[in-house]
């Protein structure tokens, strides 16, 4: 594709099913090995693809499995954080933040024997109301965050934050480099594109279409939850707890299934389309090359 940006694939990796019962049913329990047969499929299909991403781990993740973890360390992916547990910036406090941030990075580091550069909130929940995260994700070690859609939607999102990387200038001479996930310009509106929900639901066609004009001027940030690409029925725990939950809940988590066989289909081709490599990487040729403009914030912790 001519004149187009690197892209890179990012993998927030989670288990389904012990975050559905926690969030949905405050059931707690830990994550089940389904975790590890979906992110073999990604794994499969960047090997056959020859291509290399970053994989956001939960601490949980790389407690119970950390041969997973190990192994897509040593297919050369970039691995970083996405917290201990799956709990959303607006539901820690400060002290809570730092306490998950050094036990995650800490475990996870130790087990694949690097630094770790790269943070991503749980739920993308960092926004305008909780960027006092922000200097706390510097100091904790991470050198760069992906946490941030610059669009609004009823989950997530910061309306007028940069869609391009930038480097946020924080307090104490500090700085984090932010890496926004992509939004497109769709019907008036800034449309997020190119992972999670949004890969499921839409066309392919138009996913690609959407990715080819973004990489245009800035490169894709493509994500995805291994969750996504499970297409077996849930365990029946799952579904006796549905069946007691409201009509309206009930509704929309019988939809956990909906269009998941079409992601695996899906992710082959993008890695095939685009050029795609781990977010490390794109940052590392942006720093060289001096193009990653700075961004002052005032921000309250």
């Amino acid at each position: 594709m001519r004149n187009s940006h690197l892209s890179a694939l990012t993998i927030d990796v989670e288990d389904g099913i012990n975050i559905s019962m926690y969030d949905n049913f405050k059931v707690k329990m830990e994550p089940t090995s389904r975790v590890v047969d979906n992110v073999e499929v990604i794994l499969d299909i960047c090997e056959k693809n020859s291509v290399t991403g970053t994989f956001f781990i939960l601490g949980e993740i790389a407690k119970n499995y950390p041969e997973l973890i190990r192994r897509i360390d040593s297919l050369g992916h970039e691995i970083g954080v996405h917290g201990y547990r799956h709990h959303q910036i607006f539901r820690l406090s400060p002290e809570k933040l730092r306490e998950d941030l050094k036990r995650a990075r800490g475990q996870i580091g130790e087990l694949i024997g690097k630094e770790i550069d790269g943070f991503r909130a749980p739920a993308f929940s960092i926004n305008a109301k909780t960027a006092w995260a922000l200097p706390i994700i510097a100091e904790s070690g991470f050198t760069y965050d992906s946490s941030i859609f610059p669009s609004l939607s009823l989950r997530y999102g910061w309306k007028g934050f940069s869609k391009d990387i930038c480097r946020i200038e924080l307090d104490h001479s500090n700085s984090l480099v932010e890496v926004p996930l992509s939004v497109v310009r769709l019907f008036g509106r800034d449309i997020p594109v190119g992972g999670g929900g949004y890969l499921r639901y839409f066309p392919y066609d138009l996913t690609r279409k959407a990715i080819s004009k973004i990489v245009r001027q800035r490169p894709a940030i493509f994500y995805l939850h291994p969750y996504e690409l499970d297409t077996k029925k849930y365990p029946d725990y799952f579904h006796e707890a549905v069946s007691k939950a409201p009509m309206k809940k009930r509704a929309l988590l019988s939809l956990y299934r909906f269009k998941k066989d079409t992601v695996a289909t899906k992710l082959d081709r993008i890695t095939k389309e685009f050029k795609i490599t781990s977010m490390r990487e794109i940052i590392q040729k942006m720093d060289e090359r001096q193009k990653i403009p700075n961004v002052k914030l005032n921000i309250w912790q």
